[in-house]
């Protein structure tokens, strides 16, 4: 499939439309929050493939650490051919920017046969997907006419957030937070969505820096801290994906484990310095380790003088997602421009058509 829109756009029209599905949360959320209040919800399995999968990462982190909430993520072949009994109260939600992931239809249809209710999930009207669940939410980001996701990934990640705080507010189930304590915590989603128009001047001056210097790069290891399992495994797709070269990433700790064995000299690095995780002593003690013998790319940090991106970041605990991904997505588009790639145009036409991976395709 051959798209014709610029994917760096929708980068700059992301904090207008998170803004927009925060302000609309409850006429988007209105179908899936009607089915919840139909069940005893004890545990939510959420669904999908690549930027989708990212996404539930995230949701599901904030999830179990806040609200009480099992929420876990799964691959559509684990719902599909591994888990054979969910628990009693269980829900499922099948995820699929354009709905038409072929995998996680046909996860949703297994799952519904057990009696489990089933929520699809898309920023597709009138895809295939809706008519293969209980009930449907919408993520509220426009069509991406774009080779690469950006807008649907950042929209997905607040879309669940909200999500999740509903069920949390509506669920018959055992939880933790009180209704004021959940207000606070839309109060702090809004405050990060406010603020990312100043970031975006900022973000932009430094993803064209660096993109520079990835211009020839053939071995890239991402680290972060551990608090970004989401973003780590975006920023490792996204990269792969645009500027077509394998990329690899790890939290700190799991790097300092063994992979600082397959360092070379070609290696370079990229860095996200979230200033909150466990790890953040182990990332800075990293960065240290091989600025010392040349071999960083880029580093994502809030020292004012350091060689990094410095910016006015929240740096909120549960929501630094929905930030960080900005100047990360601004990197991809414009490393990949730097490398005389076209997004729009895939590599290989025929892989989905042969593989079968996805609906008219």
């Amino acid at each position: 499939m051959i798209y014709h829109g610029d994917a760096y756009q929708y980068i700059l029209q992301t904090p207008d439309i998170l803004l927009e599905i925060f302000r609309k949360k409850e006429e988007i959320l209105k179908d899936s929050i009607e089915l919840v209040k139909k069940h005893k919800i004890d545990e939510i399995f959420l669904s999908g493939s690549g930027s989708s999968y990212n996404a539930t990462l995230a949701a599901a982190t904030f999830a179990k650490k806040k609200l009480g909430i099992r929420v876990t993520p799964v691959f559509p072949v684990e719902l599909s051919e591994e888990i054979t009994v969910f628990p009693k109260n269980s829900l499922v939600i099948g995820i699929s920017q354009q709905g038409t992931s072929t995998a996680v239809i046909q996860a949703l249809d297994k799952v519904r046969e057990t009696g489990i209710p089933t929520i699809s999930m898309t920023g597709e009207y009138d895809t295939e997907i809706v008519s293969h669940a209980d009930a449907n939410i919408y993520v509220e980001c426009g069509y991406e006419d774009a080779g690469s996701t950006t807008k649907g990934y950042t929209a997905t990640v607040l879309t669940l957030y909200l999500f999740l705080l509903e069920v949390a507010k509506n669920s018959e189930g055992d939880l933790k937070l009180k209704e004021e304590e959940i207000t606070v915590y839309e109060e702090r989603i809004q405050k990060v969505i406010l603020n990312l128009p100043k970031l975006l001047p900022i973000c932009e001056k430094w993803a064209e820096k660096e993109a520079k210097k990835l211009r020839t790069c053939t071995d890239l290891i991402i680290l972060t801290e551990s608090n970004q399992k989401s973003l780590l495994l975006e920023e490792v797709l996204k990269i792969s994906e645009t500027s077509r070269f394998p990329v690899r990433g790890y939290e700190a700790c799991e790097f300092i484990h063994g992979m600082y064995n397959a360092v070379t000299e070609q290696t370079e690095f990229l860095y996200l310095f979230s200033q909150s995780g466990s790890d953040s002593k182990e990332m800075q003690h990293l960065y240290e380790y091989y600025k010392g013998k040349n071999k960083q790319y880029a580093v994502n940090t809030q020292k004012e003088n350091d060689d990094g991106l410095y910016a006015e970041f929240l740096q909120d605990s549960d929501f630094s997602t929905l930030e960080y991904t900005i100047p990360f997505q601004m990197l991809f588009v414009k490393a990949s421009r730097e490398r005389g790639i076209d997004l729009n145009i895939p590599k290989d036409p025929q892989f989905h058509h042969y593989m079968g991976s996805k609906i008219g395709q």
